[in-house]
């Protein structure tokens, strides 16, 4: 156990300290400038097209949930001291990161998902952000960082 959570070192920093800062930087980002986060999602979207009411709505909202999935992490890997509550928490973000993958997949042009030397920012995020975040978590599961709840 490390830094006050049931996890080994590695993945309470990550999960429990780096993970939702990043989360609380997505919230003031979808909240702040709900336009440019919004065109930021598409390398390809010009940044002078308007954003449709609806898409700010849904900027807003995942605003929202950005703060919620940030607490979310912190009680599931440091306020509760139960190793299964953290695995169960490790294990359903994990097939979230999978869906968060997919949903670039399923929208951007397949030559843009495939060329990362064409990604933007938030395109490395949502991709290549989700995909080393959910290595992780796996790894975790499986103990390549030490045991959950367990001495390292």
């Amino acid at each position: 156990m490390a830094l006050g959570t049931v996890l080994p070192f590695w993945p309470a920093l990550l999960f429990t300290y780096l993970e939702p800062t990043f989360l609380l930087l997505g919230w003031q980002a979808a909240y702040q400038t709900p336009s440019t986060f919004v065109q930021s999602q598409d390398p390809n979207a010009s940044a002078l097209a308007p954003v449709h009411p609806g898409a700010l709505i849904l900027s807003y909202t995942l605003a929202n949930i950005f703060v919620l999935l940030a607490a979310v992490a912190i009680i599931c890997t440091a306020v509760t001291r139960e190793a299964r509550v953290a695995k169960a928490y490790l294990l359903v973000i994990a097939i979230a990161d999978l869906g968060h993958i997919y949903a670039s997949y399923k929208v951007v042009d397949p030559d843009l998902f495939w060329d990362l030397g064409r990604w933007n920012d938030v395109m490395m995020g949502n991709v290549g952000g989700s995909a080393f975040l959910h290595v992780n978590r796996v790894a975790t599961l499986l103990g390549v960082f030490g045991r959950v709840g367990g001495r390292q």
